[in-house]
């Protein structure tokens, strides 16, 4: 104990006095401070143009985010209230039309506004009415220290701050990097020019699929915008790099003007937002046939399926709490038996975020054969995840074994079976969704669960169905599949009867137009 303590006051003894590291970042700090007028800057609001990128919806795993363009772009961040606000209007321009997301392909020109107000965080939905989301406060409100002069701002006020020279062979430049923690655990780092000005961002925020994930920011075509402050007219930025995946852009803005120290930046937290209660994850459950199961309760659904031995989950989504809180849901109403496999639909990350809760459980992975690498190598592999640690990262599988993740791919088609229970993955042809679709098919209770294909609601007119029930409807004719039961991830099961009565006339629509096109 005498030793511990000494060791301790000795540590302090040397922060108190200041490393010769920190008291050369300050330094710099101060250069930079002074060079856009960061001190001084209370409050920073721009408007741009450019494009954004759906973060984890890309076609295929090795693909870059699918983007579409930013017909209007406004940020307003407050410093001193820790809050900010954000808004845009996406349209689909002439991106590719491939790809997931909420609202994607884009129809017309919808507005998004977000806002952070320190531990709050909101959004608008249609209505203009302000919900709760709680889930993205802090991450939104270290985003503000990222920002050319909350960077310089945070920085600051580290005791621990710190500088290195870094040089980039590839551009004969050798540049000065700050690097600092904020919050309690945020890591960043910032590379300054000769000019004393922040050129890009490296740092890390929590994501379920990616552990720490990388977040990339570069800042360039600085100019003066009054006050004494200069704001950067170019705002470039990644999320999700990885060495084995590559770049991983998510939005670019092109300034149009940019003000400091505005009126009224302070975002005021509406009491319905104030007042609502944390999330919690509710598992509902419904027996669908003898033996398998919904689990619902959320936005998105799983379902298990008792084989006589153990169980198979279809789909593990969102995160480590949502899948956790499936897997006691399947044992409560399969109890006794060891969840074997978990069947994965597609790589996008709301339908992948909770596998590695089951691979934690022991379970082998099912996915199509495109998400091998991203799964293995990435997903699965253990990486750092120490801004948001889950299951597996708590408790690690012995690299050289027994019960390592083991994972099962196919191409077209996978099945599980043990002679008393069947389940069967298809890879589904021509969706513009993902390249990787898989739909599952229990030929038992004749039950077929889908994901981001419907189906739509029963009497729906044929010019109003999505193009990915017509796809489904496709498939389920090219595998002269028999359902009785459509089980989707998003919503609730209904009959094949309603779902043939309202696809079909769109599907003989689509095979005339592109007859037409074809003469």
């Amino acid at each position: 104990m005498k030793y511990r303590l000494g060791a301790t006051l000795f540590v302090l003894s040397i922060l108190m006095a200041g490393s010769p590291a920190a008291q050369d970042a300050r330094g710099l700090l101060q250069a930079a401070d002074k060079a856009i007028g960061a001190s001084a800057v209370n409050s920073v609001q721009y408007n741009a143009t450019g494009w954004i990128r759906f973060l984890g919806q890309n076609f295929t795993a090795d693909q870059d985010w699918n983007r579409v363009d930013l017909q209007s772009y406004t940020a307003t961040i407050d410093y001193g209230s820790k809050s900010a606000k954000e808004e845009y209007v996406r349209v689909q321009g002439n991106n590719p039309r491939i790809g997931g997301g909420a609202g994607f392909p884009i129809v017309g020109a919808p507005r998004t506004t977000n806002f952070v107000n320190g531990n709050a965080a909101w959004t608008l939905n249609a209505q203009g009415q302000p919900q709760a989301q709680t889930g993205e406060a802090e991450v939104r409100q270290f985003m503000l220290w990222v920002s050319p002069h909350g960077f310089i701002k945070a920085a600051q006020q580290d005791p621990n701050v710190s500088v290195t020279d870094r040089h980039f062979v590839r551009t004969g430049r050798t540049l000065k990097v700050i690097g600092f923690t904020t919050m309690g655990k945020y890591r960043a780092t910032g590379e300054f020019s000769d000019q004393n000005l922040l050129e890009r961002v490296v740092t890390w925020i929590p994501n379920p699929v990616m552990g720490d994930m990388q977040v990339e920011i570069r800042y360039t075509e600085y100019k003066d915008v009054g006050n004494g402050a200069k704001f950067p007219f170019h705002i470039h930025m990644h999320q999700g790099d990885h060495p084995f995946l590559g770049g991983r852009n998510l939005m670019d803005l092109a300034i149009s003007s940019a003000v400091v120290n505005v009126a009224n930046a302070a975002q005021a937290v509406p009491d319905a937002v104030r007042t609502a209660k944390p999330p919690v994850v509710n598992v509902t459950t419904m027996q669908l046939a003898p033996g398998v199961w919904l689990l619902g309760g959320g936005s998105h659904n799983s379902v298990a399926v008792e084989f006589r031995d153990y169980i198979t989950v279809i789909e593990g989504p969102l995160d480590d709490d949502r899948s956790n809180a499936v897997i006691a849901a399947a044992k409560r109403v399969i109890p006794n038996k060891p969840i074997r496999y978990l069947v994965n639909t597609h790589h996008h990350w709301d339908h992948s975020g909770g596998i590695r809760a089951f691979a934690a459980e022991g379970a082998t992975i099912v996915t199509q054969e495109s998400n091998k690498d991203f799964y293995e190598r990435i997903v699965l592999a253990p990486q750092p995840r120490s801004l948001s640690p889950d299951r597996l990262s708590k408790f690690p599988f012995a690299t050289t074994g027994p019960g390592p993740q083991k994972l099962e791919t196919f191409a077209e088609r996978h099945a599980i079976s043990d002679g008393t229970q069947t389940v069967i993955s298809y890879h589904v042809e021509g969706l513009n969704h993902a390249g990787d679709m898989a739909i599952v098919y229990l030929p038992g209770p004749k039950i077929l669960v889908s994901a981001d294909m419907g189906p739509p609601a029963a009497g729906t007119p044929a010019a109003n169905v999505n193009a990915n029930s017509v796809t489904l409807y496709n498939n389920i004719k090219r595998l002269k599949l028999d359902v009785t039961q459509h089980v989707p991830i998003h919503g609730n099961p209904s009959s094949h009867a309603d779902f043939e009565r309202t696809v079909a006339p769109a599907a003989a629509q689509q095979q005339q137009t592109a007859a037409g096109a074809g003469q």
